[in-house]
C-alpha cells in the first residue's frame, strides 16, 4: 500500500520505492539523470546515489544534490573504485524501498514513470513490473529518427500479467532480448535472492535466473519509462577481450540457470538468444583479432568454443535448422556465418 501525502524531508521510515543510482565518470549526465526522477518525487521514495570513488565531479554533484532535497536523496560512496555490479550491491544493502529500480547515472526516467508505476503497486503489487525504453542518442541521424524503435524498445514478449509460471517469465524475457536490470523493477526482497556478480562486465545476463525463480507474480507495461542513453564513453560502448570474456561467462551461467527440465517450454526462446548472442560475441572477437594482444585474445576465443559446445553440442545446428523451418533463412545464414568464420580462422597465439 503507498504511503499518504507528505513532504520529503517527512518521508516515512519505509519507502515503497527506492531508486538506486551507481555514479561513476557521468559528471555530465548524472544531473539530468537526477532531476528527471526528483521531478516526479512523490512521498514515500529515497533516491540513493553511490559515487564509485568517481575521479570527476559525479560525487560533488550527488552531494549538491543532497543538500537541496533533505530527506529525498541520500549518497553513499566506495572507498576506492569496484565497478557497476558492487555499485549496485552496496546500493541494495543501503535500501529500504519495497520495491528497487536501478538506474543508470547516464540514463534518465521518463515523464510519468514513477506515477505509472504507483498505479500497477496499487492495483495489483507484483513481485516484478518491466518497462519499455526509448533511445536517447548524442547525434540521432536521419534513420534513427525514423525507427519506432528508438522512441520505444519493447523489454518483453509475453502476457501482460503472470503468476506461478516462471517459463513463462523466462520465455518472454528471452523473447524480448533485453536483459538489462533498470527495465525490471523488483521487490527489494527478490533483488536480494539476485546479486550481481562483482568484478564483471554484462552482469545483468546472469542475475536472470535467479530472478525469474525469486518472481511469483509480475506485471509488463508496454510504455517507454527509461531513456537509455546511447553514448561514446560508455561500457558498452567498446570492446575488449575481458568485455567478451564476460559476456561469454554471462550466457554460460544464464544457459546453465534456465536449460532445467521446469524451464523446458522457454528453451527454444533461451537457445535463440544464446546463440544469438554467441554470434555477437564471435564478430566481436573478429574484430578484435587486428587490435588486441594475442595473448589476451587467445582465451577468450578458447572460451568461446567451450561455451559453445557446453550451450550447443551440436554446435547450434538445430537452431539454425529451426529457423530455416520458420523462414529465418537470413537470420540462419548470418548467425552461422558468424559462428563459422571464427571457428575457421586462425586463433590467436601468445608470444
Amino acid at each position: 500500500m503507498l504511503p499518504s501525502p507528505e513532504s520529503p524531508a517527512q518521508a516515512p521510515a519505509s519507502p515503497w520505492l527506492s531508486v538506486l543510482v551507481p555514479a561513476y565518470r557521468v559528471e555530465a549526465w548524472l544531473p539530468a539523470c537526477l532531476d528527471s526522477v526528483l521531478s516526479q518525487y512523490q512521498p514515500g521514495i529515497e533516491v540513493l546515489v553511490l559515487d564509485d570513488a568517481s575521479p570527476d565531479a559525479s560525487g560533488a554533484i550527488a552531494r549538491e544534490y543532497a543538500a537541496r532535497h533533505p530527506g529525498g536523496l541520500r549518497v553513499l560512496a566506495h572507498g576506492q573504485n569496484r565497478g557497476l555490479a558492487a555499485a549496485r550491491n552496496t546500493l541494495l544493502a543501503a535500501a529500504r524501498g519495497d520495491y528497487v529500480w536501478f538506474l543508470d547515472s547516464d540514463d534518465v526516467l521518463l515523464p510519468g514513470a514513477i506515477a505509472g508505476l504507483a498505479a500497477v503497486v496499487r492495483h495489483s503489487a507484483p513481485d516484478l513490473v518491466m518497462c519499455d525504453f526509448a533511445l536517447l542518442r548524442e547525434r540521432p541521424r536521419l534513420h534513427h529518427r525514423l525507427r519506432r524503435r528508438e522512441r520505444h524498445t519493447p523489454s518483453f514478449r509475453g502476457p501482460v500479467d503472470g503468476e506461478a509460471a516462471p517459463e513463462r517469465l523466462a520465455f518472454g524475457l528471452l523473447g524480448g532480448g533485453q536483459l538489462h536490470a533498470w527495465s525490471k523493477i523488483a521487490r527489494r526482497s527478490v533483488w536480494q535472492q539476485a546479486p550481481f556478480p562483482e568484478g564483471r562486465y554484462f552482469e545483468d545476463i546472469p542475475t536472470i535466473p535467479a530472478l525469474v525463480r525469486a518472481v511469483r507474480r509480475w506485471h509488463h507495461v508496454a510504455s517507454p519509462w527509461v531513456g537509455y542513453r546511447q553514448r561514446a564513453g560508455s561500457i558498452l560502448a567498446s570492446d575488449s577481450p575481458a568485455k567478451v570474456r564476460d559476456l561469454l561467462l554471462g550466457l554460460r551461467e544464464l544457459h546453465a540457470g534456465l536449460a532445467t527440465p521446469a524451464m523446458a517450454s522457454a528453451r527454444g526462446a533461451l537457445d535463440a538468444y544464446v546463440l544469438r548472442t554467441l554470434a555477437s560475441a564471435a564478430r566481436r572477437l573478429r574484430r578484435l583479432s587486428g587490435r588486441a594482444e594475442p595473448e589476451a585474445l587467445a582465451p577468450v576465443q578458447r572460451l568461446h568454443a567451450e561455451v559453445l559446445a557446453a550451450c550447443f553440442p551440436d554446435g547450434g545446428a538445430a537452431v539454425l535448422r529451426a529457423w530455416r523451418r520458420q523462414g529465418a533463412w537470413l537470420r540462419a545464414w548470418r548467425i552461422g556465418q558468424r559462428l563459422g568464420s571464427l571457428a575457421q580462422g586462425q586463433p590467436a597465439k601468445g608470444r
